[in-house]
């Protein structure tokens, strides 16, 4: 994980955890004083995956800053507050999805939820792929198909011959056999349709 904001109005807060995240997770988080600053940061950047709020902060509720986080951007959120406030916003913060860390708290605890946001995140990007790849590989067979229900509908081929023909077509162009589908029905529906 490698984009990481964090928004602290305590500049000693901002050192610190700055330094844990450079130390543990190997990244350069940006940091921001002010929620206006950060959710401009969060408009123009929509990679962000993980915001992490020092509450209170200077314009602001963290609270409420953080409901705007995960309500808007696709980052996780993470608020820091006191142990007493944490306890009376658990319900609503849970509710948006926010996870609360009460303070003061142990580099271990703060350790152990940015891991798992992190795998988290790993996994999410994992299945993102997976289903990228899985909707490329059904547009191929729906553009294949096709061509072929062309290639049976308008020069009267049996469904193993317009396999056959796309196949063939395919490898006389040294094309992908999608990439060949899509060139006939190019061509029929010019002649045809």
């Amino acid at each position: 994980m490698e984009k990481i904001l964090v928004v602290s109005s305590s500049r000693t807060a901002s050192e610190t955890l700055l330094d844990f995240l450079r130390r543990s997770f190997k990244c350069t988080p940006r940091i921001v004083e002010s929620a206006y600053q950060a959710k401009s940061i969060l408009e123009s950047d929509i990679m962000v995956e993980l915001v992490m709020v020092n509450s209170p902060l200077l314009d602001e509720s963290g609270l409420e800053f953080a409901e705007y986080v995960t309500g808007s951007t696709s980052a996780h959120c993470i608020l820091m507050l006191k142990a007493e406030a944490a306890e009376k916003i658990e319900e609503r913060a849970e509710k948006a999805n926010i996870i609360v860390v009460g303070k003061p708290f142990s580099r271990s605890v703060l350790y152990q939820i940015v891991r798992t946001i992190d795998i988290a995140v790993s996994r999410s990007a994992e299945l993102q792929q997976r289903n990228a790849r899985l909707e490329e590989k059904i547009n191929e067979i729906q553009t294949i198909d096709k061509a072929k229900f062309m290639l049976m509908e308008f020069k009267s081929m049996s469904e193993t011959d317009a396999h056959a023909y796309i196949e063939q077509y395919a490898m006389n162009k040294r094309k992908k056999k999608s990439l060949a589908a899509l060139t006939i029905i190019d061509k029929l529906s010019e002649q045809y349709l």
